[in-house]
């Protein structure tokens, strides 16, 4: 049967009004439901989290900057008006294609004639069993309140700490990874400590406070141009973070990392920001995949061979195996053209043009003040005005005026008081209820 009610009536709804179902509400999915809100289809997002999650702010919420309320979105709230996209909390275990139903982890079914996989990537350890086991993600908002209270923790045991080893492993931290998540999180981290934590902890020394960037490439920021690479190591070194580039990550445990070339360093914090993979469902059939593990699809987004299922963002590679950047703009974009194409085929259209990304450019900040970006045309800014264009933009599709009342409010009082107001450890415990959605189990089958 259908988790959205009786099989009788999704039948009579199949006869007049063509089915849609998203897999996942990041940017591309929600991107999709929101160009298919009012449309003349039935919508069903599926969606593990319920709400929607803006990612390029998760490092704010690990370095006490934001509110975890203050990136997300409740799915149901965007939604509430709609007559036709209801929006379900439930995890996807399988899908079949030949069938054309997507099975729920409760045992639930759900048919479609159209169906969007926008589900998104995960963290990639690259086969390094030790450091997915030591290591801290910053890909998800559970993550990043982890990581927040995992650093306030050590400098409140550093306060408290007479051993003066034991206190400077717990004042290193070392971030894997010197893309844009790695480079933003190393600046915020190191304004927290030093700009904040200093008022708080007047017994922590500074001088033993280090972190510590490691990056296997060249440079940093290598999708943006050797002159903002630089740059953007530049100032981190001038700020006292310790850039390491051409060096990998080999070891870590809960008491040191081993660097390429056997350097240990005894910390207690490795945050991990070195690389995603794909999060794709089971299929029957599997899909076809590229050598990143991306689905295949055709020129217009469409899975090969299948024409009725898409897939959109991080999850989907071109046919001849090239990707696009794992970034929320192609799958906004992507999102959309899902939705028309969708919109075409439904009432007997032809598809248009072939999918087409417009690169209007990429940013990353650095920290107060700083910040490179590349626009069109090649132009880029970097320092200030960089920094304003990232205020800008990120405030611009943050979704919900509160979210960004809030955002605003929270930069400008950390500008102008050097303080970050979110500055506390606090730990849920575990609800039965609420780790029965996680987990995707039936009501009958919790205990």
């Amino acid at each position: 049967m259908s988790v959205m009610g009786e099989k009788s009536s999704s039948a009579r709804r199949a006869a007049e009004r063509p089915r849609v179902v998203i897999v996942g509400a990041g940017f591309g999915g929600l991107a999709c439901a929101r160009k298919l809100n009012g449309t003349p289809v039935d919508v069903q997002l599926l969606d593990r989290s319920g709400f929607h999650l803006f990612t390029p702010l998760l490092y704010q919420v690990a370095t006490a900057l934001l509110n975890p309320s203050d990136i997300g979105y409740p799915l149901r709230t965007i939604f509430r008006r709609s007559r036709n996209v209801r929006v379900h909390q439930v995890m996807v275990g399988s899908v079949d294609l030949r069938q054309r139903t997507v099975h729920l982890s409760t045992g639930q079914e759900v048919d479609y004639d159209y169906l969007v996989l926008a589900t998104g990537s995960t963290d990639n350890y690259f086969g390094n069993v030790a450091l997915s086991a030591a290591s801290l993600g910053l890909k998800t908002l559970e993550q990043a309140a982890r990581l927040r209270n995992h650093v306030l923790a050590c400098l409140e045991r550093a306060d408290e700490e007479s051993d003066r080893d034991e206190r400077r492993a717990l004042l290193t931290f070392v971030v894997g990874g010197g893309g844009p998540t790695g480079v933003e999180y190393s600046g915020a981290l190191g304004e927290l400590i030093h700009l904040v934590a200093g008022k708080d902890y007047p017994s922590v020394p500074r001088a033993e406070v280090r972190i510590i960037l490691v990056e296997a490439g060249a440079r940093l920021l290598g999708s943006f141009s050797k002159r903002l690479g630089d740059y953007a190591e530049r100032i981190l070194s001038r700020r006292g973070i310790e850039v390491r580039t051409a060096t990998r990550v080999e070891f870590a445990d809960e008491r040191s990392v081993t660097l390429a070339g056997g350097t240990v360093v005894a910390t207690r914090t490795v945050v991990w920001t070195g690389g995603v993979q794909p999060l794709l469902p089971n299929t029957n059939p599997p899909l076809a995949v590229a050598r990143s593990q991306r689905a295949r699809v055709d020129a217009y987004l469409r899975v090969i061979d299948n024409k009725g299922v898409y897939v959109i963002g991080d999850a989907a590679a071109a046919e001849d195996g090239g990707a696009l950047p794992m970034l929320s703009a192609p799958a906004i974009q992507q999102g959309r053209y899902v939705a028309r194409s969708i919109l075409r085929d439904a009432t007997g259209s032809p598809l248009g043009r072939p999918f087409r990304y417009r690169d209007k450019g990429t940013m990353a900040t650095i920290g107060r003040n700083a910040a490179v970006a590349h626009l069109r045309a090649g132009f880029e800014l970097t320092g200030f005005l960089g920094w304003l264009a990232w205020i800008f933009v990120h405030i611009w599709y943050l979704i919900g005026f509160r979210n960004r009342l809030a955002a605003l409010f929270s930069w400008g009082w950390n500008y102008l008081r050097f303080d970050r107001p979110i500055r506390i450890i606090l730990q849920a415990t575990p609800d039965p209820l609420v780790s029965a959605i996680e987990a995707g189990e039936d009501e009958d089958q919790r205990p």
